[in-house]
């Protein structure tokens, strides 16, 4: 956050700077903007603050339900995405580019799953293999979720308060800087051995809830390559 806060000062000193007598004013007093990202489907208002600094604020939107398996452990996934940011676009040359640092003030994205074994089929806990009770099949559930304020960094074309049509389709690319997101696996039922034998539940077995564990911390480790998400954007934009 410390390094977002020195980008954004930076910005505004620049564009303070350079922003006495070299721009034509703005055209418009406000722009919308309705786009579909890899955060989902958003929507920005964007005002300006000097001729080469606006300031833009949004919200983003997506649910998909998907059926995948890990492990021989079914998942019957849901994917929310929920996020708001607030950024600033500074046009460095004073025409379409802009370089757009920000904050992702609320991270809501997250995936949530039933986790379901059928009885009498194998499946694996971190690195032990296992079978289903058919007398009380495993069962559960699994979460994915990020959390807190993340800061972005964005590149783009198009200065929708400026210039001589009232609409536009603008383009963005950049990343998010977030933590990375913690996945949680709860788990019910009674597992045995592969050979059906030695069965025991997961509720009150110590070495099942070790190896419980253990699958958790697999999934954690995969997922901290998510500390960086890529965003791209592509949207339709009109001026007021």
């Amino acid at each position: 956050m410390k390094l977002l806060g020195v980008c954004v000062l930076a910005v505004l000193s620049l564009a303070a700077g350079t922003a006495a007598g070299q721009d034509a004013p703005a055209t418009g007093h406000a722009g919308v903007v309705v786009k579909f990202s890899t955060l989902g489907f958003g929507f920005d208002v964007v005002a300006p603050v000097v001729p080469r600094l606006n300031v833009r604020a949004g919200f983003n939107l997506f649910g998909l339900n998907h059926d995948f398996e890990t492990d021989g452990i079914s998942l019957n996934g849901q994917v929310k995405m929920r996020s708001v940011a607030v950024r600033v676009d500074w046009f460095p040359t004073g025409r379409s580019f802009y370089v757009s640092p920000g904050v992702l003030l609320y991270n809501g994205n997250e995936l949530s799953a039933t986790a379901t074994v059928l009885g009498g089929q194998n499946f694996s806990l971190g690195d032990e293999d296992l079978f289903s009770n058919p007398a009380n099949p495993i069962g559960g559930t699994a979460n994915v979720s990020y959390s807190g304020a993340a800061p972005m960094l964005m590149f783009g074309r198009g200065n929708l308060l400026r210039g001589e049509r009232r609409w536009s389709l603008p383009f963005e690319a950049g990343v998010v800087f977030s933590k990375a997101p913690k996945a949680s696996l709860r788990l019910t039922g009674s597992a045995c051995d592969p050979n059906g034998l030695n069965c025991r539940g997961l509720a009150s077995d110590a070495g099942l809830q070790r190896d419980v564990a253990d699958e958790e911390r697999q999934i954690n480790d995969g997922l901290s390559v998510l500390r960086i998400i890529p965003v791209a954007s592509i949207g339709f934009s009109y001026r007021f």
